[in-house]
This record gives structure tokens, C-alpha cells and sequence, in this order.
């Protein structure tokens, strides 16, 4: 199906982040398409929806006639958050880290080989997997393992595909975007940072040249070293 309004699908809509970016998607005007778990994710920015459990192998069928322009994988899990008292690794359940890797790798993975290859016959299209500082190797603290080795193969994902979209022509990025410590059931109340920045934010990247972004993971509008100490890459540390 061809729309001349340019498509964006977002996975995890129903609540925090997901809900704000698709606000900030239609914002700037985009068609949103949304994914959840929920029957009715009370998400008035949506255009079209979908009710799926992303542990189910039926991601690649989503959408599947819509020549979407952006892909917006948002939807995770923090199973073992030590600040619900469930961090240490040798508590953690088979199932637990299962269903992490479910939700927060195998759900993108699905994504992607649904979109990125029509992306690349066309030439066009952005794909932002939303991860986390946690999921570098220079921050690993013993503790959540599940959810940061998660992100840590998120991470890998995206830079496998940024070099199959640098290998083809047209205006491709895929990018990891942290949005920080901000204020959702995931982060809790105690979060300092709000989701509807963190989501503008995002949506911004989305407008920069696709050199400026493929292969690069961002917190907010910066840029993230995938494995370089300190918070942020400088030009002095080997930013662009």
C-alpha cells in the first residue's frame, strides 16, 4: 500500500517512550503505525495498530504491504532490574533471560529482515533500535545481565545492518538511540529525565543525513561511544 505521507512503525506504543515518540512521529508528520500488547493503547497519535506479543515469531508479517520509511523498535523488557530485587545472575531463570532476548533482540531482528530489505531496493529509509548506555561492555557491573547483554547484541544488530546499508546506494541509516534515565515504569519515578524530550530528540536524528547517523549510537541528540571511556565521544576521542 503507497501513501504519499512518509510511514513510521514503532513497536512498544502502548506506554512511556513508545507513546511519545509516535507523538512526536505524527508531530512532525509522519503515519504511524504502532505495535503492543495492549487491545487499546489509549495512543491517539496512532494511524494504524497492531496487538501482538513480540515473543511470538510473527513480527516479519507486520505491516507487510505498508513501504514504510522509518522502523522505530522501542519495545523491551528489564526482567532482572536489581532495583526490584532481582539483578544478581546467579537468580536469574532460563525463562527470564529468554524472554529478554525475545523481546529486546529477536522482536528486532524480525523487523528488520521484514524492512530493511525493501528499504534497500528502494533506496531510502531509517531504522533506530531504542537501547541503552548499559548495553556497552565497559558497563558491565555484574549485575543485569539479561537486559544488558540484550542491548549489547541490539547494539551489534545495528551495526551489521549500517554496514549493509553503507554497502548500498540511496539515503539508509540504522542507528541505536539511548534516550537515558527518564521517567517510565521501565526507569520509575525517580528517573531525572522526561520521555517527550527523549522522543523529540529521536525523531530529530531521524531528518540528519543518513552518513551522519548510520552506524552510530546516540544518548539525545549526542553521540554514544559504542565502547569508548567517558560519557560521551569528543572530536579529541574520535567523534565526527
Amino acid at each position: 500500500m503507497v501513501h504519499n505521507t512518509p510511514s513510521a512503525l514503532v513497536t512498544g506504543v502502548s506506554r512511556g517512550l513508545g507513546r511519545h515518540i509516535c507523538r512526536a512521529l505524527k508531530t512532525s508528520g509522519y503515519r504511524v503505525l504502532g505495535v503492543g500488547r495492549t487491545a487499546s493503547p489509549q495512543n491517539d497519535a496512532l494511524d494504524d495498530y497492531r496487538m501482538l506479543d513480540l515473543r511470538r515469531p510473527a513480527a516479519d508479517e507486520l505491516f507487510a504491504d505498508e513501504d514504510v520509511d522509518v522502523v522505530v523498535s522501542n519495545a523491551g523488557v528489564y526482567l532482572d532490574d536489581p532495583r526490584r530485587g532481582y539483578g544478581d545472575l546467579f537468580s536469574l531463570s532460563p525463562e527470564d533471560l529468554r524472554d529478554t532476548f525475545e523481546v529486546n533482540l529477536f522482536g528486532a531482528v524480525r523487523l528488520v529482515h521484514a524492512h530493511a530489505p525493501r528499504m534497500i531496493a528502494r533506496g531510502s529509509g531509517r531504522i533506530v533500535c531504542v537501547s541503552s548506555g548499559m548495553g556497552r561492555l565497559q558497563d558491565a557491573d555484574g549485575s543485569s545481565f539479561a537486559y544488558r547483554s540484550s542491548k549489547l547484541a541490539l547494539n551489534s544488530l545495528v551495526l551489521t545492518l549500517a554496514r549493509h546499508f553503507a554497502d548500498a546506494s540511496g539515503d539508509l541509516s540504522a542507528l541505536s538511540y539511548c534516550p537515558g534515565w527518564i521517567r517510565t515504569d521501565m526507569g520509575t519515578d525517580s528517573a531525572p529525565g522526561s520521555p517527550g524530550p527523549a522522543a523529540s530528540d529521536l525523531v530529530e536524528l531521524l531528518a540528519l543525513p543518513s552518513a551522519r547517523t548510520n552506524g552510530v549510537f546516540f544518548r539525545g541528540p549526542d553521540e554514544l561511544g559504542w565502547d569508548v571511556r567517558g560519557p560521551f565521544v569528543t572530536d579529541q576521542g574520535g567523534g565526527r
